[in-house]
């Protein structure tokens, strides 16, 4: 099914593996392992759930969904989860937490508020704000912590290194209170915590490409990938706002438009796929239709709408390369 085609005018060197550790979590993805990689038969219908979990959640988006997983909420992950020498899994995992919390959050003191006979003026729910935005650093970090458990056994981020953390940002936290912010992350999201980020979708569709063509440097690919999706997420309303620029000439949109062009901000499978395409005309300009051929075949994404998408994309990392270590 087209996934932009509504809102179009018209179309338009591998590092050695390293010796395998039974009790910790590898560094980067061990991709088309002989011994331990699944089949192509067993990727592909892991790849069919995938998307119909990923059609399944843009059906039925919630308001506000996305508003604090981009931009200065990324970086914070980011050097949060890098300070912790976590995973790139876990930091997408830790944004799509603290997104989901923070919604849920705000909805439920809002709801609170309304009800309270304590809170009557518009400045006490100021005050609430206030208290909100004040522990937002600690619940970043919860969710980090609970991303990394997600993750792995191994790698875990303790109390202790939570706390010192937010010492050196002048927060100064009990080791009670951070376990407290922990459990209020979880009772808050239900304990509902099975999310898949858009890095499994990545991993998923380059092992993919990997047994197809057994030439490609796939992970020389996902390292480029991943520096992409890391800017896709620090400048998403620059990325999104000039692809919706491109397909409709409009700088702005109505409510009605910008609630179906949210569809296409949270479709996990076309940001991979573009991300794809950007990442291999990076590495090598010469296999890239080849690979968006490959992408269409795997996902049924219109060939017209990831190559949209990657010129965008490869504009931007142009602008930035020189602060992305890009080969």
């Amino acid at each position: 099914m087209p996934v932009i085609s509504s809102f179009k005018k018209k179309s338009i060197m591998t590092e050695p593996i390293r010796n395998y550790n039974i009790f910790g979590t590898p560094q980067e993805p061990y991709f088309n392992n002989k011994v331990t990689g699944l089949t192509k038969k067993i990727l592909l219908e892991w790849l069919t759930s995938l998307n119909e979990e990923n059609e399944k959640r843009i059906s039925c988006i919630a308001e506000h969904v996305g508003l604090f997983k981009y931009g200065e909420f990324a970086e914070f992950v980011f050097l949060t989860c890098e300070k912790f020498n976590q995973p790139d899994e876990v930091k997408y995992i830790a944004l799509e937490l603290f997104d989901s919390f923070m919604v849920k959050h705000i909805e439920e003191l809002y709801k609170h508020f309304l009800l309270s006979e304590k809170y009557t003026k518009k400045s006490d729910w100021l005050a609430v704000q206030e208290r909100i935005r004040n522990q937002v650093m600690l619940r970043i970090t919860s969710c980090c912590q609970i991303a990394s458990k997600l993750n792995s056994h191994y790698k875990v981020v303790l109390n202790s290194k939570i706390r010192k953390l937010l010492t050196e940002f002048g927060h100064n936290y009990s080791n009670e209170s951070i376990l407290q912010s922990e459990m209020r992350v979880l009772k808050t999201l239900n304990y509902k915590l099975s999310i898949s980020s858009p890095v499994l979708y990545l991993e998923t569709i380059l092992e993919l490409l990997g047994l197809d063509d057994p030439t490609l440097q796939i992970k020389v690919m996902y390292v480029i990938c991943i520096k992409i999706l890391d800017i896709v997420y620090l400048e998403h309303r620059t990325a999104y706002s000039k692809l919706y620029c491109s397909l409709t000439g409009q700088h702005d949109f109505t409510a009605s438009e910008g609630e179906k062009f949210s569809a296409v901000e949270n479709n996990k499978v076309f940001l991979a796929v573009s991300i794809i395409a950007t990442g291999a005309y990076i590495m090598d300009q010469k296999i890239t239709d080849k690979i968006i051929d490959s992408l269409c075949a795997l996902t049924s994404i219109p060939l017209e709408d990831i190559v949209d998408f990657a010129a965008i994309l490869v504009q931007m990392i142009a602008d930035a390369k020189p602060n992305m270590n890009l080969p």
